[in-house]
């Protein structure tokens, strides 16, 4: 009998895995089309990185859409339900109260407005790539594995769907909100000096040049931040990833060994399995010439993001606050009214249906719009202001005017159309300029700098309008011979406008100046081994500080992990093979939940660790200025010792007794997961990566972050590395952590994850007629 349960087990597993192999399409061959104008050819090169080759910008979107389905429809199908509310009609009940957030939170109606804005032209463009998305459906009727084993089906795409993943992306790259609220949490739980640490620092001030009053709330914000977080990737494993932090440098032609302009970038997102991004190459004629747009692309959306054509090369980082939250004020009696000075208005309010899942009836919900934005929470009644209600005739036509910009000028003059999300974008072109600007939406604020929430119901806080696109900082081609962007501070206070006063600290812009400008004849190798540099500006700053409070120990493995880390500050690189790496981020991570442990309760304490910025303007200004401040209750060294002892003791229990073999990659470690096989455990070994031992921190230029509450385990790091020189056949090497396929039984799923982890790159060129694979579209009306 058991014999037969085996054999009969097996039999399963192997239909199971047959039917799921069928759904692997291979792309080689000849395909009829319909919808396309020419016939359409397609190569491949090792990496399966396809080279689209149409008679025009028509047919090249055409064939983008086909292959972004035929290697993504899973993403895609999350991206556009995630943009749309409609993750419950995918996975039931278990996601209506993201969806209801979603709508809240106004992604889907951010989503109609793109529509609303796009041009005739855009329009068309987008008709041409759902045409091509859909005509792949069509012909491959077995869904994907994630498909099948959900019991779903795909329907064919429509416009509105693209413009859903443009908003989804738009809402996924802010976010901002979700710092205000936990900086207001914080004020309700501790006096206004503790609570005033966790206002930025940038720029290493003594002290921050206000103090933001904040209306009484005697909420549990925490709870609000916590219904708020079905809504992040982070915290909800069924929330599509899609969010960008980056580097991204350019050097000028004089600083360079070729005396070609060098062109850096590498985005960071959290890591898993699709990777965010699907590289393509479209070659095509527009107006009678031959043009291209070649790069990294989300699927969902025509074009790509970051990339190249045949003369310029952008990136772009994210930054910019364009959310604030106001505290409002309800009628005590009167439903959906709220105060406005000395008087009371009533808001206006609609009600959306959300389908779900193995439900009859679909789960009704009241969307209440204030004149500062949309409610998100009731209890205190709070509202999201965002410039995606303010973005006029902005829209999604920015991004293939950016991709066939053709010099600074158009550059500039496509930006300028850019809705959301803010960002930063750094600028090569084959003539040798280089060049920065930020771009996107951002509110001219009425008080304060955007944060912590406001009082709603005063005019004076509200938003006084938006930024003109003039008035964006930007630079061209300056003396330093450089320009580098790492999520940091663009501008010093009263110098120009305020972008964001909520960014990163300061340790990996830094790094990448320090370098760059300590060297003359910078190469494309150099530009390489700055992507994946692991020296911790942080450590180097902050060890001599913590090495010097620490109390004496006669303890072997104390005195042992001193001695490496005086050692190591001599060059202090988080490699994955360093002891000292290790120490020191245990250490830090200790610290920092002990420290801010003693003052927050454990719910609200959870949350700040998950926040790396936070923490560190937090704690490194407590560490470097603030060494009598409230925070450390006259136990500073008391605080530091102690850490560090538990720091140690668990190093020993768990790596033994001797420091010198002790290592980081043994606790700092990156598994690349996928959304089911993280939520599923039992498909672990199909969808999700091994794990691997990994160098960096998250503070090293080579990005390796992870959040201060649980283990090392890596979460966030570089979804796409790029580098390139800007020679008139721009040389282009690049690297993604996973691989083009997001079917798990392709060659091509997680290919490129070992030599990401090396810090190797591919360098992109066309492949040969006889490429081993190939594809042809053959048009037929």
């Amino acid at each position: 009998m058991k014999t037969l349960l085996k054999l009969l087990l097996a039999i399963m597993i192997m239909l199971v895995i047959s039917t799921l192999s069928v759904s692997n399409v291979k792309l080689d061959g000849i395909e009829l089309v319909k919808g396309a104008k020419q016939d359409i050819e397609i190569q491949f090169d090792a990496a399966q990185r396809p080279f689209v080759y149409a008679d025009s910008l028509d047919d090249a979107l055409f064939a983008e859409g086909y292959l972004h389905a035929a290697n993504r429809l899973w993403q895609m199908e999350m991206f556009r339900r995630a943009g749309s509310g409609r993750l419950s009609e995918l996975f039931g009940k278990d996601m209506i109260a993201t969806d209801i957030e979603l709508w809240r939170l106004g992604i889907p109606k951010l989503a109609q407005k793109l529509q609303a804005n796009a041009s005739d032209v855009m329009q068309q463009r987008v008709q041409d790539y759902i045409s091509g998305i859909n005509n792949f459906i069509y012909a491959n009727p077995i869904l994907p594995p994630e498909l099948l084993l959900l019991g779903s089906k795909v329907s064919p795409w429509q416009a509105e769907d693209v413009y859903a993943v443009g908003a989804l992306m738009a809402f996924q790259s802010g976010n901002n909100f979700r710092n205000e609220l936990l900086r207001m949490a914080i004020y309700n739980e501790v006096q206004p000096e503790l609570a005033r640490m966790f206002l930025t620092h940038d720029g290493n001030k003594q002290e921050f040049p206000y103090v933001m009053p904040l209306p009484a709330a005697n909420h549990n914000i925490v709870d609000t931040v916590a219904r708020l977080d079905n809504t992040d990737a982070n915290e909800n494993h069924l929330m599509p990833r899609f969010a960008f932090g980056s580097n991204g440098w350019v050097v000028s032609p004089e600083k360079t060994e070729n005396k070609r302009a060098l062109f850096a970038f590498d985005s960071h997102d959290a890591l898993g399995l699709p990777n965010l991004f699907y590289e393509v190459h479209l070659f095509f004629n527009l107006n009678n010439q031959p043009r291209q747009i070649r790069g990294w692309s989300v699927a969902g959306l025509p074009g790509v993001i970051n990339g190249f054509n045949e003369h310029i090369a952008w990136g772009f980082t994210n930054i910019g606050d364009t959310q604030d939250v106001f505290v409002e004020t309800p009628h005590p009696e009167q439903a959906f009214t709220y105060k406005d000075g000395e008087t009371w208005y009533k808001a206006d309010t609609e009600q959306v249906s959300i389908k779900v899942k193995g439900e009859q009836k679909p789960t009704k919900v009241t969307l209440v719009n204030t004149l500062n934005g949309v409610l998100i929470a009731e209890n205190p009644s709070l509202s999201l202001r965002w410039t995606i209600q303010d973005i006029g005739d902005k829209g999604l036509d920015a991004i293939l005017q950016f991709n066939l910009a053709r010099d600074w000028q158009e550059f500039n003059k496509a930006l300028d159309q850019l809705a959301a999300p803010s960002l930063n974008a750094t600028y090569a072109d084959t003539k040798g300029n280089i060049g920065f600007r930020t771009a996107g939406v951002l509110p001219l604020r009425g008080e304060g700098v955007g944060l912590v929430p406001l009082a709603g119901d005063i005019a004076e806080n509200r938003w006084q309008g938006m930024v003109n696109e003039r008035d964006m900082p930007r630079i061209y081609n300056p003396k330093a011979g450089f320009i580098a962007a790492a999520n940091a501070r663009v501008n010093a206070e009263g110098q120009g406008v305020l972008v964001s006063a909520d960014n990163a600290a300061p340790y990996r812009i830094q790094r990448i100046q320090s370098v760059l400008q300590d060297k003359q004849q910078l190469t494309l190798t150099d530009m390489q081994t700055l992507q994946v540099d692991y020296f911790d500006t942080q450590a180097q700053l902050l060890l001599p500080t913590m090495l010097a409070d620490l109390t004496p120990s006669r303890s072997t493995a104390h005195i042992g992990a001193q001695r490496l880390l005086k050692r190591w500050l001599e060059q202090p690189i988080a490699d994955k093979n360093s002891g000292a790496a290790l120490v020191f981020q245990l250490w830090y991570k200790q610290l920092a939940n002990d420290l801010l442990a003693s003052r927050l309760p454990k719910p609200l304490l959870n949350k700040v660790l998950k926040k790396s910025y936070l923490v560190n303007h937090t704690l490194d200004q407590l560490l470097l200025s603030e060494t009598e401040h409230l925070w450390w209750q006259d136990k500073r060294k008391k605080f530091i010792s102690d850490a560090f002892t538990k720091a140690v003791k668990s190093l020993v229990k768990t790596q033994g007794q001797d420091p010198l073999k002790w290592r980081l990659g043994n606790m700092h470690t990156v598994k690349l997961n996928h959304e089911l096989g993280k939520a599923i455990s039992v498909l672990d070994p199909m969808f999700n990566s091994d794990s691997q031992p990994m160098s960096g921190s998250t503070s090293t230029v080579g990005r390796a972050n992870y959040d201060y509450l649980g283990d090392l385990k890596v979460k966030h790091g570089a979804t796409v590395r790029v580098i390139a020189e800007m020679t008139d056949d721009i040389t282009v090497k690049s690297i993604m952590p996973g691989g083009q396929n997001g079917h798990p039984m392709s060659a091509h799923y997680d290919d490129q994850f070992t030599s990401w982890l090396n810090g190797k790159l591919t360098v992109i060129e066309e492949p040969q007629q006889q490429a081993s694979m190939s594809l042809l579209l053959k048009a037929y009306n």
